[in-house]
């Protein structure tokens, strides 16, 4: 179907209008980007370091001060905000636009519900374990933002960014214990790889805006061999949508169906309504991801020859690997913290930090797609962190993540597998 349509409409101005969309509206976006990443490291770095200073016992801060630490670098910050928003108001009904600010806007919704979560989980326990873990998330998640953009850009710098931000992550998780230099890191961290590729940022747009500039403003390629290539990455996309959809699919089925019971059988024994031997408890655990692994093997083997290394499958592995890096970071980071404080809640809050993120994920989909199947798929995800965040060390914790498994992970790839096979048909 891709095909079809780019061959009977490659020349269609909407086509060149869409991608030429991309290079007037890509500077603008750079550099509002790099505002806020400046600001945002500049004010909260500088925050983080008179913390360290003060737990260090360096400094001493009278509490009316205190108050004014606490809130006032946010104050500077939302006007940074409101100016780029204010700055940037005519610009929004451009596709580029509207994806970098669904991409924005799903990290920003995300942020809030660990924030929210983790915060009244520390309230609560009265533990400042959990309220540590909250900076080592986001920096897992700064971390896989950064590599998905060195893969797509293919820009060493944002690649070192990158890999700073991850080591910053093992870094934070291993001085939990030493508050005063888990903040000096932190603060530091803020400053050189948020303030500081902020900055370039802008710089980099500013360049890429004078060249922009000086190209004709009637939507007319220039390049044509540029054009070309452009037509050909959006091409890509839309051949490999139909694969992506359908192996996605079938993964998000398989992998809700058989964790979501794996969850459910964990939470009916936690109940007490039935009672597994050891070798029950084994199999529970271990069997469900053999046969996903069997079954993402298959997709694997079957998918094999459909994989090419352009720019479209580049820009879907650098999202999936980003993802992936993610999470194999946020596994060390809730293991080791777990491991240490002899504590089964921190391991606990996994779920919690993944459900956010998939949440986040269907948010960019909902906006992308303008459907509401996906926008309430997001909705449920964001709802089910905070009822898991409600019922942790409960059996209804488990039964809840086994539901949210079953409706919203198995049932939505069903429907990505339907929608494929009618759409192939």
């Amino acid at each position: 179907m891709g095909r079809v349509f780019f061959k009977s409409r490659a020349s269609d101005p909407a086509d060149l209008a869409f991608v030429r969309s991309f290079a007037g509206e890509g500077p603008r976006a750079q550099a509002s980007a790099g505002l806020v990443f400046f600001w945002a490291g500049l004010l909260y770095g500088l925050q983080t370091l008179v913390y360290a200073a003060i737990e260090a016992h360096w400094l001493r801060i009278v509490p009316p001060f205190g108050l004014w630490l606490a809130i006032g670098p946010t104050l500077p910050f939302l006007a940074v905000i409101g100016y780029v928003a204010w700055r940037d108001r005519k610009g929004k009904s451009g596709v580029a636009t509207r994806a970098l600010t669904a991409s924005y806007t799903s990290a920003g919704l995300m942020n809030l519900v660990i924030a929210v979560t983790f915060g009244g989980l520390a309230l609560s326990r009265q533990s400042t374990a959990i309220w540590l873990l909250y900076p080592a998330v986001i920096c897992a998640m700064q971390g896989a933002v950064w590599y998905a953009a060195s893969l797509i850009r293919r820009r060493l710098w944002l690649g070192i960014v990158s890999a700073g931000w991850f080591v910053t992550t093992l870094a934070l998780t291993l001085l939990m214990s030493q508050v005063a230099a888990y903040l000096l890191w932190l603060g530091l961290a803020l400053l050189g790889l948020m303030a500081v590729p902020g900055y370039v940022m802008m710089r980099i747009a500013a360049r890429e805006g004078a060249v922009t500039k000086g190209e004709p403003a009637t939507g007319a390629v220039s390049d044509p061999q540029a054009a070309r290539e452009d037509l050909a990455f959006i091409q890509t996309l839309v051949n490999r949508g139909d694969q992506v959809q359908m192996s996605g699919g079938l993964l998000l089925l398989c992998g809700g169906l058989l964790y979501g019971l794996q969850c459910l059988v964990h939470g009916l024994d936690m109940s007490g309504r039935i009672r597994l031997p050891p070798l029950g408890h084994l199999i529970n655990g271990v069997l469900p991801t053999l046969l996903f692994l069997i079954v993402l093997g298959i997709v694997l083997w079957r998918d094999r020859h459909k994989t090419h290394a352009n720019a479209g499958s580049r820009a879907l592995n650098a999202a999936f690997g980003g993802v992936g890096l993610a999470n194999l970071f946020m596994n060390v980071v809730f293991g080791y913290t777990a491991f240490t404080q002899k504590t089964w809640l921190i391991w606990m809050l996994y779920p919690i930090t993944l459900c956010a993120l998939m949440g986040a994920g269907w948010y960019v989909a909902a906006v992308a797609k303008r459907k509401l199947w996906p926008a309430l798929v997001c909705a449920g995800w964001f709802a089910t962190a905070c009822l898991l965040a409600a019922r942790v060390e409960t059996p209804g914790y488990l039964l809840i993540l086994s539901g949210a498994l079953a409706l919203l992970m198995a049932l939505p790839g069903y429907l990505l597998m339907r929608f494929d096979a009618r759409r192939s048909a």
